[in-house]
């Protein structure tokens, strides 16, 4: 009989959680992220941006830390901390901090340096990581959200109820909080419930066909120190189906991409929960594999189907079957729709989305798409210490290929 990774786990969660409100189990995504942040030898976490730039002095430091408390009532889970318990890997969710939350100095020197102060963040804030960099030229907002919490999704969500917290304040009474981590508790239980059932033989059978074939991974396998990543950009106008949902026609273009490079292993991408919309803290991370038949666009639509299976089963399945692939991911891919979230607005005044180049490659090439409009925004990150420049420029022609390929088939 085959038992499921997740309900081994709930097993063991159980046997410490003893009715403590603070301790979360982790959701099948979350226990990825925390087995990746584990074998970081300084502990540290995968940090999700965003950078927001306003004409000097607009802000209020005041209004956002009021803002920035209001959320966090709401969002229990930016309040988490990755902990163990008993030897478990949890959630564990702090109260609010007595201490300001929101983060004011002047803006740094160098890209480097900024990003280094949202990494280096003072233990007892949790993992909601709000800095206003100011300077003579600008007020630079700097939103870091763990990965381990937040997909892109969840980034979105958080920016807009910030952004409509400072423009109307109001005081929290306590009960939010506690209905709050109510609902959060209540939605990753249903979360780890899906995982169990979508654990069965019919849907490992589905990902064994999808990684029976998938190559071992062909960059940075071994240990190894990530360094600031190297930024490729393209911008490729869009039409047809591609320009009103362009994420199968990148998802494509990414294993298209990866399929000219032998050995590379498959993409993942993470995916919103289907019961957990509103609630930050529940995504779905799965990947795909090389599809042996009817290529990106149709076999994706299949792995929706099955698309509540945890990763670490995806990587039980390929170690049955025996194949190359041990789980480890040479490519990642995330989604921004701008076209539903444009900049916000304060005082009358539009920000403006700005990207910060100097972060830590967590992974060896990550894909950002940013999606506003007919026109698509591809950023394509690797970590130079293990991935060729040749090769990510290799990859970054194909998808721009790929996708302008799809447009003209469109018409």
């Amino acid at each position: 009989m085959h038992r499921s990774i997740t309900r081994t786990y709930l097993k063991h969660y159980a046997n410490v959680h003893d009715g403590a409100d603070e301790l979360m189990p982790l959701t099948g995504a979350q226990r990825r992220f925390q087995h990746a942040r584990s074998t970081d030898p300084r502990d540290r976490a995968q940090i999700l941006p965003v950078f927001l730039e306003f004409p000097p002095g607009l802000l209020s430091a005041h209004r956002l830390e009021q803002a920035a408390r209001s959320v966090l009532l709401r969002h229990p889970a930016l309040r988490g901390v990755p902990d163990t318990a008993g030897g478990v890997p949890v959630l564990r969710i702090d109260p609010l901090p007595e201490s300001p939350v929101v983060r004011e100095i002047t803006a740094p020197g160098t890209d480097r340096a900024l990003w280094a102060a949202l990494e280096n963040w003072p233990t007892g804030l949790g993992s909601f990581r709000v800095l206003l960099a100011r300077d003579e030229g600008r007020d630079l907002l700097a939103i870091g959200f763990d990965h381990l919490i937040c997909d892109g999704e969840s980034t979105g969500l958080v920016l807009d109820e910030l952004m409509s917290d400072y423009h109307s304040p109001a005081h929290e009474p306590d009960s939010v909080a506690v209905t709050a981590l109510c609902r959060y508790r209540e939605a990753v239980e249903r979360q780890l419930a899906r995982e169990h059932e979508a654990s069965g033989p019919e849907a490992l059978e589905h990902w064994t066909s999808r990684v029976r074939d998938a190559g071992p991974g062909l960059w940075g396998t071994g240990p190894h120190e990530p360094s600031p990543s190297a930024s490729i950009w393209q911008r490729v106008t869009l039409s047809g189906p591609a320009a009103l949902r362009p994420f199968p026609a990148v998802l494509a273009g990414c294993h298209q991409a990866l399929a000219q490079v032998e050995k590379t292993a498959p993409v993942a991408y993470t995916w919103g929960g289907q019961d957990g919309a509103g609630v930050v803290g529940c995504f779905i991370n799965t990947v795909l594999a090389h599809p042996q038949h009817d290529g990106v666009h149709d076999s994706w639509l299949e792995d929706l189907e099955f698309v509540d299976t945890p990763f670490d089963e995806v990587v039980r399945a390929a170690r049955a079957c025996q194949a190359l692939w041990t789980g480890h991911l040479d490519l990642v891919l995330t989604l921004v729709d701008r076209t539903r979230r444009p900049a916000p607005v304060l005082e009358g005044v539009p920000g403006t989305f700005v990207y910060v180049p100097g972060h830590r490659a967590h992974e060896p090439v990550v894909v950002s798409a940013l999606h506003d409009g007919e026109e698509l925004t591809l950023r394509v990150d690797h970590d130079p210490a293990v991935v060729p420049g040749a090769a990510a420029t290799a990859i970054t022609d194909t998808l721009r290929e790929s996708l302008t390929d799809s447009g003209q088939d469109a018409r």
